[in-house]
């Protein structure tokens, strides 16, 4: 059996570590909080950045709440822009996930969760405290590629 190559991410981390520190800050494993965590990661590879720089400000759009604001949490997590040190700006806009990504040199990266993947993961959303499916889903979300997930546009 061929033995995979884990993804690097950032500073050399694997997304399985990320994804430990993102479910310790925010209380669960769930597939929105491994969206925002992978959102974070292309934001910081686009920019071209590693979550360190000062000037890194991010805007998240998407519905501010639950499940969907969890996106939130992996954003804050991967990027180090968080709402209480004021790097990361909160957009309530109903029916989309989207971050945009802003460096000091004035470059910008936009990611957007697809349309399509959107709709699938309301309706495949378990109802009720089903966390098994829950952690299933996320699991998916962790390993489904990223051109199947996000559109991306830089400036």
């Amino acid at each position: 059996m061929r033995k995979v190559k884990p993804e690097i991410t950032r500073q050399g981390q694997e997304l399985e570590s990320i994804v430990r520190e993102a479910v310790a800050f925010h209380g669960h494993l769930g597939p929105f909080l491994i969206i925002g965590v992978r959102m974070g990661l292309v934001g910081l590879r686009e920019l071209k950045t590693n979550g360190s720089d000062f000037d890194l400000h991010a805007i998240a759009i998407l519905t501010s709440t639950p499940p969907f604001s969890c996106v939130i949490d992996g954003i804050q997590v991967t990027t180090h822009c968080t709402v209480g040190n004021g790097k990361l700006e909160l957009q309530d806009k109903p029916g989309i996930i989207s971050a945009v990504f802003k460096s000091r040199n004035e470059k910008q990266a936009t990611v957007t969760l697809k349309s399509t993947k959107y709709e699938e993961l309301k309706k495949r959303l378990p109802r009720g405290r089903q966390s098994y499916k829950i952690i299933q889903l996320a699991r998916e979300i962790a390993s489904t590629p990223e051109k199947d997930l996000f559109t991306i546009e830089k400036e």
